[in-house]
């Protein structure tokens, strides 16, 4: 009885106990229940040591099946349940689902569903239905309310007797004590059976809707036995043990639903009829055969309709006769289950042989369930229809029943769900996406309504909790103004929300709070709710874009910063060739008038200033190159002199530039370039606040002052501001302060000088990019700033850099001196575009005894080198027109030509660099240089080939 509905429940469960397929054992014997007085589920006979019964059996298999070790505790059901409650037991043998039993423990799918029923003496003829039982004295076992609550649920008005027991109950009854007694129906039979109550019997049919389920009970949270219980039921069930069992205790109950008296009333009910019927028919003859022939047409038609909507909706019916065991079904389920409209319908066993066979005795144990029972029943089971087709159905079945009541057949449909089945998978598996998505975004994404005078979260994903920092605190279905938030929180997002209250369409914008100094991307997309219904509804997509906007100023500040440093390198690259012949011509002037000391003198002046303009554009070269060169081994004081060298023409006389550098500080392992842009961006900060305090202070009372200090200090240091998310060096620290008695700084100017493009200078006196551009070489470089101000006094800015042991390789800077070898004659080749540098070089190169041949186009070079490959030396720039010096350079490589390559150029940048040391060039000349360097590098290269 109602075992079809645990075989559909255990088998829906199979997937989910997956994971315990494989059984595995568990180290100590699980502490069971076992109820003594529960017969015949589980019961102890006098003289006996264990229990027996259906639950126990039920049990024992699952247990063998699973591995699983077991020990009971025999008691009553009433000790046990109490000890259960208590966790003194680790599972119940047999419980039933009640109000608060959900508390303290979790049921597995119901191995057992007794139905209640009445039971009369057999003699009683006043009985024939519950419905008879009013004024009727019924016994009711005192643990049972179902009995009672039929009565009261039907009117029915009968006097309760209750008792201690269905036994108690059974007996009374057989012993004429009461009118009738209610039990669950197999406990019922079991018990008339057992003690030969050859007085009693059942009372119609099972109470349809009051049913007892028994299940196997453990203790909340333990999940792992409970699945284990799970997959040992059907494990059991498709093995055909369970209906072994169900067959031992109950089988002899089910015999035939019909009695041989009910069939001959029946029969002699029919052949009345028939007879009837053909009396009535030899008087009505002829006019009932119009009358048939025009339902016989409108059934014809009513079939054809029939059979359409039932092609159209995949869905057929079908028909079981139990008295000719015969199958009758329409069209449509032919169609479904892959045969032609004139073929005889499958058998019963045909059909369960299209079925997997772990789905067989589930299908079979419903069916007889639904006989036996006459509870109709729903099943969803997929069908191998050929070897290269599966469909899923939905079956339904429901009983037939004869006018007292009886099981005659069965009737159902069946309906090809498959699409609907892939399109619910589809369904099921983008939902899941869709949840995943909105769970795990970034982005904070919701839904929000008015209410009053603010707004509540309809929905709220993780990421609106993230964003408004309240990770801990419930968000949906709060009202925005309820929320623990700031007011000024509170009323920026609700001047947000209320922005696109009128909007009938999407409405995206960029909103600042000041509060948190944080910047927000909004998107608001009206839902266009009814608002006859409820409040208008806004969907929010909301980003803190306040990093990307943060990372997109410093990347338009290093397109800048790019830009002007090619603008400064292409300067000094033109400086450089202007300053070349300059320097040369001083050079050759002063050889010819050696004896002129007025001329000397003037061509010394010229030659100085020469010299310090040469100077000027190589710092700005090594200002304006990219920061990507590779770390070289410098010391401080040089590149702060270099930086004083720099600035001092430039800055008022007024300010005094002081520094306490020790010679014997050791050598930090770094960009060059990087180092110089920190100290000059330091020195010019420094300075602007002076000219600040000195254009505010007419008296000029005081002395300005810039004061660049260095100290090394160990890595254990005591500081209260260490390098963000930097480990501490592990050889200590130089800091390099700079530190002037300026204007100052408040606390809130302090917290923000290193803010890409805060600055409070006057429009178009500062870009606000100097100190951000140091804060971020030096924590690139894995050191750290702090600042100490005072309003009004001045600043300090100290510059935390990290020692390291590892050394820059040693390069050999051996040269060969030109002085003490033969100078060589070369024939030269000269391409230079310019015609100053051209020109000058080459009266040099001819009054230093070489041959020269020039050219001003690098296509012309490479022509004249591919007829003439004879030349002992290649003198190239880099920037020419045609053919690049580095492409001439490439190409000539691959040649015969057994000649050097001297590169000269007034700007060379690290890229360029590496290519020509990929090309092995024998010397690169940088501009602007005078005729004895020239010399030196040319000799040098020589010399290197006369060697090789």
């Amino acid at each position: 009885m109602g075992v079809g509905i645990l075989f559909v429940c255990a088998h829906s469960l199979t997937a989910q106990t997956a994971a315990f397929s494989a059984p595995q054992r568990f180290d100590n014997p699980i502490v069971v229940g076992t109820t003594t007085d529960g017969y015949p589920l589980s019961y102890k006979e006098a003289g006996n040591n264990g229990c027996e019964g259906f639950a126990v059996d039920v049990l024992d298999a699952v247990a063998r099946v699973m591995s699983i070790k077991i020990k009971r505790i025999n008691a009553p059901a009433a000790e046990l349940a109490e000890l259960f409650q208590r966790g003194k037991l680790d599972m119940m043998q047999t419980f039933s689902p009640g109000p608060g039993r959900e508390a303290f423990a979790e049921f597995s799918v119901h191995y057992m569903e007794l139905q209640g029923s009445y039971f009369v003496r057999k003699n009683e003829t006043r009985y024939r239905s519950p419905a008879d039982l009013t004024n009727a004295e019924v016994a009711i076992p005192g643990y049972s309310s179902i009995g009672e609550k039929f009565l009261r649920d039907n009117g029915i008005n009968a006097r309760l007797v209750h008792t201690v027991s269905v036994e108690a109950s059974l007996k009374e009854l057989n012993a004429g004590q009461h009118d009738a007694a209610f039990a669950a129906r197999l406990s019922g039979l079991s018990y008339i059976d057992r003690d030969h109550l050859d007085n009693v019997r059942p009372l119609g049919q099972p109470l349809v809707g009051y049913n007892i389920r028994h299940c196997f009970a453990v203790r909340t949270g333990d999940s792992t036995l409970l699945a284990r219980l799970n997959e040992g039921l059907a494990i059991i069930n498709r093995s055909g043990e369970y209906g072994i069992i169900y067959q031992k205790w109950f089988g002899h109950f089910e015999g035939p639903l019909v009695s041989h008296e009910q069939m001959a009333r029946y029969v002699a009910s029919a052949l009345a009829l028939a007879l009837l019927a053909a009396l009535l028919g030899l008087f009505r003859q002829r006019t009932l055969r119009k009358r048939i022939a025009r339902q016989a047409q409108r059934i014809a038609e009513s079939e054809a309709i029939l059979a359409e909507a039932q092609r159209i909706a995949h869905l057929g019916n079908w028909h079981y006769d139990l008295r000719t065991h015969k199958t009758d079904c329409s069209p449509e389920v032919l169609h479904i289950l892959g045969y032609n409209s004139d073929c005889t319908p499958p058998s019963y066993f045909e059909l369960l042989k299209m079925l997997p066979r772990t789905e067989r005795a589930l299908l079979h144990r419903t069916i007889l369930t639904t006989l036996h029972d006459g509870i109709a029943c729903d099943v969803t089971i997929p069908v191998q229809i050929s070897p290269s087709s599966t469909k899923t159905l939905h079956a339904t079945a429901r009983p037939m029943r004869d006018a007292q009541g009886k099981t005659t057949g069965l009737f159902g449909t069946v309906q090809d769900i498959t699409r609907q089945k892939a399109a619910e998978e589809s369904l099921q598996a983008r939902e899941q996406l869709l949840r995943a998505l909105y769970d795990n975004v970034p982005t904070a994404m919701g839904v929000i309504e008015r209410s009053g005078g603010s707004y509540r979260f309809v929905s709220a994903n993780p990421g609106t909790a993230r964003l408004l920092n309240l990770q801990s605190t419930p968000i949906a279905n709060r009202v925005l103004a309820e929320l623990p938030l700031p007011t000024a929180v509170v009323e920026f997002w609700t001047q947000c929300f209320r922005q696109a209250e009128n909007q009938a369409e999407l409405l995206k914008f960029e909103q600042h709070l000041e509060d948190t100094k944080r910047d927000y991307a909004i998107t608001l997309v009206p839902l266009n709710n009814d608002e006859n219904i409820g409040p208008r509804q806004l969907c929010f997509l909301i980003d803190d874009v306040t990093e990307r906007k943060g990372i997109d100023a410093e990347i338009a500040q290093g397109r800048r910063l790019r830009a002007i440093g090619e603008l400064v390198g292409g300067i000094a690259h033109e400086f450089n060739n202007l300053l070349t012949p300059v320097m040369l011509k001083v050079e050759l002037l002063s050889l010819e008038f050696a004896r002129s000391p007025r001329i000397m003198e003037e061509l010394d002046t010229i030659s100085r200033a020469t010299k310090r303009g040469a100077d000027l554009t190589r710092r700005l070269l090594t200002f304006g190159r990219r920061g990507d060169a590779a770390p070289e081994e410098v010391h401080l004081p040089a590149i702060i002199r270099a930086n004083f060298d720099l600035l001092r023409p430039t800055i008022d006389r007024r300010i005094t530039l002081a520094m306490n550098l020790p010679d014997n500080i050791p050598a930090l392992f770094i960009n060059p370039s990087d180092l110089h842009q920190i100290a000059l961006n330091l020195l010019l900060n420094a300075r602007d606040t002076l000219m600040e305090k000195l254009a505010a202070d007419a008296t000029n009372s005081w002395n300005a002052q810039i004061h660049v200090e260095a100290l090394e200090l160990p890595a254990n240091t005591n500081d209260t501001t260490p390098p963000t998310g930097n480990r501490p060096p592990s050889c200590g620290w130089i800091r390099l302060t700079v530190r002037d008695n300026g204007m100052g700084m408040t606390p809130d100017v302090r917290e923000r000088i290193f803010e890409p493009f805060y600055t409070t200078k006057e429009v178009g006196k500062g870009t606000g990019l100097g100190l951000a551009t140091v804060w971020h070489l030096v924590t690139r470089l894995n050191g750290k700033v702090t600042v100490e101000s005072e309003p009004g006094t001045g600043s300090a800015i100290h510059v935390w850099l990290p020692l390291s042991k590892v050394k820059p390789a040693t390069v050999s800077t051996k040269k060969t001196d030109p002085s003490t070898t033969t100078r060589i004659s070369a024939d030269i080749l000269l391409v230079e575009d310019d015609e100053l540098v051209a020109k000058t070089v080459t009266a040099a190169l001819r009054r230093l005894g070489h041959q020269v041949t020039h050219h001003t186009n690098g296509n012309e070079a490479w022509q004249h080198l591919s007829t003439q490959p004879g030349h002992d030396l290649l003198l190239l720039d880099l920037d020419l027109p045609g053919i690049s010096g580095i492409e001439i350079a490439r190409r000539i490589r691959g040649t015969r030509f057994l000649g050097r390559i001297l590169i000269m150029s007034g700007r060379l940048s690290e890229t360029e660099r590496r290519e020509l040391d990929a090309l092995h060039v024998d010397g690169k000349l940088q501009k602007p240089f005078n005729p004895q360097e020239l010399n030196n590098a040319i000799q040098t290269c020589l010399t290197k080939r006369t060697k090789a």
